[in-house]
């Protein structure tokens, strides 16, 4: 019986974080709230803009990704944020919101890397974020200029 209580709270428990964090809006309310941030982001507005740029990450409908890649790649061009340039260079890697190209990507990794490691301890990226990037920006080179000794 002891085991069924809690299972029975755990199973409460799960269907409350999933209904908590459900989006509701319909898709007009949704797409009239990309709309708006799109307004205030063209107006300049950095945390419309930031919003935007994490369309990548929260909206599974690929039709947003573009949009989304936009406004990453307007934050990433004012060289503040690595993390925003790591997005960038993975969308080009990827083709999300982009045409894939790897080219870009490993520019955009290897300005996100100088721009982490210019910021040191104030970087947001984490020391595995530092490690990704150099990860990434080896087997692109590799991959780039196969060619080339390793």
């Amino acid at each position: 019986m002891h085991t069924s209580l809690v299972a029975l709270l755990v199973l409460v428990l799960v269907v409350f974080i999933v209904w908590k964090n459900v989006d509701r809006r319909t898709p007009a309310q949704k797409q009239a709230d990309f709309d708006r941030l799109q307004t205030l982001a063209q107006e300049g507005q950095e945390d419309a803009q930031y919003k935007l740029l994490m369309l990548y990450y929260d909206e599974k409908d690929p039709q947003f990704h573009p949009l989304a890649f936009k406004w990453a790649l307007a934050v990433a061009q004012k060289g503040e944020d690595p993390g925003v340039m790591l997005q960038v260079g993975e969308m080009y890697e990827n083709g999300e919101g982009t045409s894939k190209n790897l080219q870009d990507a490993l520019t955009w990794y290897e300005r996100a890397l100088s721009a982490d490691t210019a910021l040191g301890a104030k970087s947001p990226l984490s020391k595995d974020g530092h490690l990704y990037l150099e990860q990434r920006i080896f087997s692109l080179r590799q991959e780039l200029n196969p060619s080339e000794e390793k």
